[in-house]
């Protein structure tokens, strides 16, 4: 049973590397890579394996399982995947968490709908979205001559944090001084006559044919997980999705999702009265995990999942109606 390599290491321990995290689902189970930032699906039945060699001395674990084919499989495919690794020390420490409270932040994520309404007032806006602190800033534009409105903006939150900014906007020609905002990393064009995707300056640019009426409904996909130790942390401590996020329609109004119907408070207000008021009563969802929300607390995406559903409090706990169902694996 096993390689060469696994021969050559029978008197060394079978260790498991703490950045790959194991996260048990309902039908399938996964591994997240934290350090290279991938998720791996694999069978239920491969944790149990995993829990029961991890600390073993190799030669016992190859002696019990030398009948099982199925074990000889896992075994190769932990070591191909470079999940575990041989050593004379049967432990090492688990990964330190990163304290979820290093970033002083008000707000870490945003989603804006700009409208006229934001662009007469853009100074209070960008001066409110400095002062939160937004780090990852999505705006949206429904306007098919936006080149110097968005340039405009773009001017008006340089001295902000934002250190990673994405766009949407209907298809049309792009403004070359676009692409020198060193911190725009991608850009949608709707309503565009071709689907197809290009890398510029390091920007993706993703074409699509649709309008733009269901770009920011609550669905989720594989493109909304996060696998990072950051997102772990968060994800451990606080539910992923919510921590630290908003959304601003064309009015102003700051919610959690696209979808929210209540409104929180206005990006154009006092600063102080979003902080004081808007950003604790946004804060009441934070700490209600994923593993406190049914179906959310038997998926495998729970620790990785940023798709911004609204818990609803019920007779036995939370609950989310989520598009993916975590009991077959399948999405709706």
């Amino acid at each position: 049973m096993g390689s060469i390599y696994i021969q050559n290491n029978k008197d060394k321990y079978i260790n498991f590397f703490s950045c790959c995290i194991l996260v048990r689902g309902f039908e399938r189970s996964t591994i997240y890579d934290i350090q290279r930032e991938t998720i791996e699906f694999i069978p239920n039945t491969l944790i149990d394996f995993i829990e029961d060699i991890r600390g073993r001395k190799v030669s016992d674990v190859l002696e019990e399982y030398k009948l099982n084919k199925t074990a000889k499989e896992y075994l190769n495919f932990l070591e191909k995947k470079e999940f575990i690794f041989y050593s004379s020390n049967p432990s090492f420490p688990n990964l330190s968490a990163i304290s979820i409270n290093e970033d002083t932040s008000e707000i870490l994520f945003t989603t804006v709908i700009l409208s006229q309404h934001i662009y007469d007032n853009i100074d209070t806006f960008a001066k409110n979205i400095r002062q939160l602190g937004v780090k990852r800033l999505h705006l949206h534009i429904d306007n098919d001559n936006c080149m110097d409105q968005l340039l405009k903006i773009l001017s008006s939150l340089e001295y902000s944090q934002a250190s990673n900014i994405s766009l949407s906007f209907p298809y049309q020609k792009i403004n070359k001084k676009v692409y020198e905002n060193k911190r725009l990393t991608s850009i949608t064009l709707f309503n565009s006559p071709k689907k197809q995707s290009l890398i510029n300056n390091d920007i993706i640019k993703n074409y699509i044919t649709c309008d733009d009426s269901k770009l920011f409904l609550t669905r989720f996909n594989l493109f909304d997980i996060a696998i990072g130790i950051n997102a772990y942390n968060v994800a451990k401590n606080y539910n992923l999705a919510l921590f630290k996020t908003i959304f601003i329609d064309g009015n102003g109004n700051i919610k959690h999702n696209f979808s929210d119907k209540n409104s929180y408070g206005n990006i154009l207000d006092d600063f102080e009265e979003i902080k004081t008021n808007t950003v604790k009563t946004l804060s009441k969802l934070w700490s209600i995990k994923k593993d406190d929300i049914e179906p959310c607390n038997v998926c495998e995406f729970r620790y990785c999942c940023t798709t911004t559903y609204l818990p609803e409090k019920g007779k036995t706990g939370y609950k989310v109606d989520c598009n993916y169902n975590p009991y077959t694996a399948e999405f709706n």
